[in-house]
């Protein structure tokens, strides 16, 4: 005998509702106890329980894709201001299908992969301590961050969401490339996909270990803090253009960890040079002894058939003084607050390296990298020592 009461309530209840299971005596559905972990259990992220309840206050959205690679830094980031869905719905149902577009963008693939997401949550009211949450990869619960959420319902300050998608490296790339002289063009190619990938990744570059590798340390030699071929405990100095050769013959796959891998025909090239400048170092003893200091101004391009003449130059300030007056000179002719802190690093880093812009000046392109390599940027480096060069030189020279 039918009941329609009973009837009446069986119908009208929620099929996901833990009741139901109770008076229809059925077995209940997988998907409705399971939920969104059936479509990929431990890395979909639990939904959020509100959609746009007004118990929870509007907050202000800031999201940020970082990348961790020995620190932390940002990629890029937006803002998304007076939104009134819980975080975790929006979460789900608008920010993961926007960042899709940004990640695809900014994160190198395949070599980097989730790590962990930060999420903070802050209030202007004065006395409201910020509230954090670690997440690991993606998978984030947010219940807590909800919860504090509608605990700040009454308060009168600004409320801010911050999400951070941290991304780590999972597969670093090959840091070296081996080859003998008769490489192939396949390994050719190769090495020009690793050379790609080390920019792309902020891998060493192999010029670096060239001069790394190089650079003179020993405190007896003279040329300390420059490039020195050491053999049979001598020390043989090297121009820029030694150095380059180096560097190409490292590029080019072949061992250069040890002194010993220098290629005999650069190390003979290095004796020769070396014989030549004792040669004129001699002829210069036989001439005045006070000479005035002279700059060539003009790029290495050039060549001197063109007539440039080379500017006589007394510099009023000495050495070790002149880079940070120019660095300042130089800085003070941009706008560009990136450009003038970068211009002012290179002034303390040539002092520090103990060059001065004579030398710099001289030898431009090893003088660009070494600028480089402490952190300058390259466009800055490249200007301090050429073109900004001749500029400050025209200004302070006395006709």
């Amino acid at each position: 005998m039918q009941n329609p009461e009973l009837d009446a309530l069986i119908f009208d209840q929620d099929p996901n509702d833990g009741q139901s299971f109770e008076f229809d005596f059925s077995t209940p559905n997988g998907h409705a106890l399971q939920g969104d972990l059936s479509e990929s259990e431990g890395q979909r992220t639990p939904r959020s329980s509100d959609h746009g309840s007004s118990s929870l206050p509007s907050y202000t959205l800031i999201w940020k894709l970082q990348l961790r690679r020995g620190r932390v830094t940002t990629l890029t980031q937006d803002t998304i201001e007076n939104v009134d869905i819980a975080p975790g719905a929006y979460w789900n149902d608008n920010l993961m299908t926007e960042l899709s577009s940004p990640v695809n963008e900014n994160v190198p693939e395949p070599h980097f992969q989730p790590d962990e997401t930060n999420i903070t949550l802050s209030n202007s009211k004065r006395g409201v301590p910020p509230y954090t949450r670690r997440f690991p990869k993606q998978v984030i619960d947010w219940s807590d961050i909800e919860s504090k959420l509608k605990s700040w319902n009454n308060l009168s300050g600004a409320i801010k969401v911050v999400i951070s998608l941290i991304y780590k490296e999972s597969q670093a790339p090959d840091k070296k490339a081996k080859a003998g002289r008769g490489a192939t063009k396949k390994h050719l190619a190769a090495l020009n996909s690793l050379i790609t990938r080390q920019e792309a990744y902020g891998d060493r570059p192999v010029w670096k270990d060239v001069y790394q590798l190089m650079e003179c340390t020993s405190a007896s030699c003279m040329n300390r803090g420059f490039p020195c071929l050491r053999e049979d405990d001598r020390h043989w100095k090297l121009d820029s253009d030694i150095m380059d050769r180096l560097v190409d013959h490292a590029e080019q796959g072949n061992p250069f960890e040890t002194h010993a891998d220098v290629p005999p025909g650069i190390r003979e090239l290095i004796k020769i040079r070396k014989d030549e400048e004792d040669a004129r170092k001699k002829r210069k003893r036989h001439g005045p002894d006070t000479q005035p200091i002279s700059i060539r101004l003009c790029c290495h391009e050039h060549s001197s058939s063109q007539g440039q003449p080379a500017l006589t130059v007394d510099f009023a300030e000495p050495d070790d003084m002149a880079p940070i007056i120019y660095a300042h000179w130089l800085s003070a002719r941009v706008t560009n607050q990136h450009w003038r802190d970068a211009t002012k690093l290179a002034g303390e880093v040539t002092v520090a390296k103990g060059y001065d812009l004579k030398w710099l000046h001289a030898n431009q392109k090893e003088g660009q990298n070494m600028l480089v390599a402490n952190g300058v940027l390259e466009g800055v480096a490249a200007r301090f020592v050429s073109w900004g060069v001749q500029k400050w030189v025209d200004e302070i020279t006395v006709d």
